[in-house]
């Protein structure tokens, strides 16, 4: 979701960026059938969140193909992500699904070439849905680059932070001699 918010606020304000770094990002549900198909989903999740509560959510969620690579995370650093997902309510958990999930917010698609400023666009190697979205994003965008971050999934930034790290900081530093 946080490249989701930095997508939002860049092409909404953008004299407020020099650059945007977007990891596993999605600028939006195109197809009105999928749209309205995801948002009736979401809602049926927020439902069985609400009833089954979250550590029954989390078990669930943490199998589904596109989360389970975060089995490669640190195990400090999962354990720590595990516990503090674990505090969230099912209430706060149900409510984020229904107002900023994927199927809640705008298709960024058609705005997405006004982002005018240096974007660095980052999927990890084994996320295949989100590494078909990041090249197409790289077309669309006149300043974008795309890294895929080998053997890594959904969440590259936790599963290879040292490469992650290094493909940030040289993006940077080619804007910010």
């Amino acid at each position: 979701m946080g490249a989701r918010a930095a997508l939002l606020h860049a092409l909404a304000h953008p004299r407020h960026w020099e650059a945007v770094v977007l990891i596993s990002g999605n600028p939006g549900i195109e197809d009105t059938i999928e749209r309205h198909q995801r948002v009736a989903s979401d809602h049926g999740l927020a439902d069985k969140i609400l009833h089954d509560g979250v550590p029954s959510f989390l078990d669930a969620w943490q199998q589904t193909p596109m989360i389970r690579s975060q089995q490669n995370i640190r195990v400090d650093w999962r354990t720590d992500m595990l516990a503090n997902r674990l505090q969230q309510t099912a209430a706060g958990l149900a409510q984020s699904l229904q107002q900023f999930g994927l199927a809640s917010c705008p298709n960024l698609w058609p705005t997405l070439a006004q982002l005018s400023c240096p974007t660095l666009i980052i999927s990890g190697e084994l996320d295949t849905k989100y590494s078909l979205i990041a090249q197409r994003m790289t077309q669309t965008l006149a300043q974008a680059k795309w890294a895929s971050i080998p053997r890594v999934g959904h969440m590259p930034h936790l599963e290879a932070p040292e490469a992650t790290g290094l493909v940030i900081r040289n993006f940077l530093s080619e804007l910010f001699v």
